[in-house]
């Protein structure tokens, strides 16, 4: 006796990835921020100079990382 098993679709990642995937990419846009605010602080530029590279590295890695995850399915 053959049992037919319906071929269901893959539901895609759970929940508990999709968070995990978004702390990621904050965490990496936290990373750069933080390096873009010391790196600039170390090249002379003023305080509201190195928040603003620091904000907008933070944009654009945090960005980016949730683009490339959701091409790869993670969100």
């Amino acid at each position: 006796m053959t049992t037919t098993h319906s071929a269901a679709a893959s539901p895609g990642p759970s929940r508990t990835v999709k968070v995990m995937a978004l702390i990621i990419a904050f965490l990496c846009g936290v990373v750069t921020a933080l390096i873009a605010f010391t790196l600039s602080r170390h090249l002379d530029a003023t305080s509201l100079e190195a928040v603003t590279y620091a904000g907008v590295s933070f944009l654009g890695v945090t960005t980016l990382a949730v683009a490339v995850q959701e091409k790869l399915g993670l969100l």
